[in-house]
């Protein structure tokens, strides 16, 4: 005869709880009193759930009367299609199973939070949707990408004025003059030489250092809440290239989303909009494609400057970008989960989820050191020089733009800033971006060497700070974006040992978000 097992006292009380709860249960029916159904916490969608912090008052902001504010949250929800085991040792939450309780139990958390979600890396998008508030989304993918970008939004809230996808690889950092035609563009192509004399004046006005099949999606939305009076805000996300090497290619990346908005704003008559740009922008407070977006009036530490200018090599892949005159016209599937399908453009069916066992690598993840397979500068390239790259940018954002978390101020931030965690390497520190939260990515396997080479190698876990919301003001009036609130950073503490992780997230990355007012 087998021993009855002993219980703990905490395993009794338990036991006693249900019990009880299956008598209570059992007299009410005997009754005829209908019970209330209590929901029970699935413990796979355990998570690390933050909220809203206060932002500091700027002097003089108290009593200014603002009429319109936003909340926006950002985060890259990791591509279910890009997870191998060896990217993420030690995780216990890698397999789709897992994590999409977490997904939606977060998705859901952000949504009852934020007017407007966006997210990166997002490859199931059906699976998802229905844990969201949101009825409205735009959503895009690079050219063979299996996830791609979303910006979810309530119709609720606001009506739909314009949306536009970005091909990054194919945009130009070197246009022709407005009002100036290319002389080959019509050609036929009978005349081979100058077909190629096209091709490579095209390739000089791209000037970019390798294939990455990033986009960036924006979206104008007219704020409901002020009826008639056509006011609203333009929303930009992107996922900029990954490898910390090429420091070039973002701040190229980053200079086509701004002329992009540009483009934008004037095409559909949005200049007193502003502009949020959220995302997965792959660059630390002390590298130079964040300076020269927050302070590009000021010169770039030697040491920063030195790795921009080791950054200007061009990677093989360049050869396979099409010119964006002749790549295939791709416009942002637009989705409503209502019925009568407000707040978006042509509603269309979402694409089936994708076999993460089938789907090979398309981010270049895998390739440790793309760096081998580069070359030295030539002139066809079209790569322009630092000081270049710096008076373009000042003529973009002018005394460079509000990162959300760097200028608001928030509570705590005293312990938890990229400055106070050391992420000023030697030679570096600058003026803005100490008061960042020390991270928003944490994985087991890369440590990012910010100092010397500044490569990835294995090592240890390590905290990165790479996703940010900026501020963008309008391109008329008068309106001052304030800061009102961010999304509580998450302290080192609740992470563990290095995510995805069960009860604390199913992303490597950690969303931030903002309220913003003007």
């Amino acid at each position: 005869m087998g021993l009855k097992p002993t219980l703990t006292p905490e395993q009794q009380a338990v036991a006693a709880e249900r019990r009880a709860a299956r008598e209570a249960k059992r007299l009410a029916l005997a009754a005829g009193v209908e019970q209330p159904v209590e929901e029970v916490e699935d413990p796979r969608a355990r998570v690390l759930k933050r909220e809203w912090i206060p932002a500091r008052a700027a002097p003089g902001a108290a009593g200014t009367g603002k009429k319109q504010g936003v909340k926006i949250i950002t985060w890259n929800i990791l591509a279910q299609t890009l997870i191998r085991r060896d990217l993420f040792p030690g995780s216990d939450s890698l397999r789709w199973g897992d994590r999409r309780a977490m997904l939606e139990s977060e998705l859901g958390h952000y949504g009852r939070m934020a007017d407007i979600l966006c997210m990166q890396e997002c490859d199931r998008l059906p699976d998802l949707i229905n844990s969201m508030p949101y009825d409205a989304c735009v959503q895009a993918k690079g050219r063979g990408k299996q996830h791609g970008l979303v910006i979810a939004y309530k119709s609720e809230r606001f009506g739909f004025r314009g949306t536009r996808v970005i091909h990054l690889d194919e945009e130009e950092i070197s246009p022709l003059p407005e009002g100036e035609v290319d002389e080959v563009d019509e050609d036929d192509g009978r005349d081979a030489k100058k077909w190629q004399r096209g091709e490579d004046e095209r390739r000089r006005r791209r000037g970019g250092t390798r294939q990455t099949k990033n986009v960036g999606l924006m979206v104008g939305l007219e704020d409901k809440e002020r009826a008639g009076k056509g006011e609203g805000v333009i929303v930009i996300t992107a996922h900029l290239f990954w490898h910390p090497k090429y420091l070039y290619e973002r701040v190229r990346q980053f200079i086509i989303l701004l002329r992009a908005l540009q483009a934008f704003r004037k095409e559909h008559g949005l200049e007193s909009w502003p502009a949020i740009m959220a995302g997965d922008f792959n660059s630390s407070p002390c590298e130079a494609p964040y300076q020269l977006l927050v302070d590009p009036s000021k010169s770039l530490q030697p040491d920063v400057r030195e790795r921009l200018e080791e950054s200007r090599v061009v990677h093989n892949s360049v050869d396979r970008i099409a010119p964006a005159s002749y790549a295939p016209i791709e416009k942002p599937t637009s989705t409503s989960t209502s019925a009568n399908g407000t707040g978006a453009n042509t509603p269309t069916a979402l694409a089936a989820p994708v076999d993460a066992m089938t789907e090979k690598d398309d981010e270049g993840e895998a390739e440790v050191d793309p760096t081998t397979k580069t070359r030295p500068l030539q002139t066809r390239d079209g790569i322009l020089p630092v000081d270049a790259l710096q008076k373009i940018m000042q003529e973009l954002v002018g005394e460079g733009l509000k990162s959300a978390y760097d200028v608001a101020q928030w509570a705590g931030k005293a312990d938890d800033t990229f400055a106070s965690r050391d992420g000023w390497p030697e030679g570096t520190k600058a003026d803005k971006g100490g008061d960042e939260p020390g991270y928003t990515c944490f994985t087991g396997l890369f440590k990012l060497t910010l100092g010397g080479s500044h490569g990835l190698s294995l090592g240890v876990p390590i905290l990165m700070r790479i996703d940010y919301l900026f501020i963008i003001p309008p391109k008329t009036g008068d309106a001052d974006v304030e800061v009102k609130q961010v999304l509580r950073p998450a302290k080192k503490t609740e992470l563990g040992e290095g995510l995805p992780m069960k009860g604390i997230g199913a992303s490597d990355h950690l969303a931030v978000g903002c309220e913003v007012t003007w």
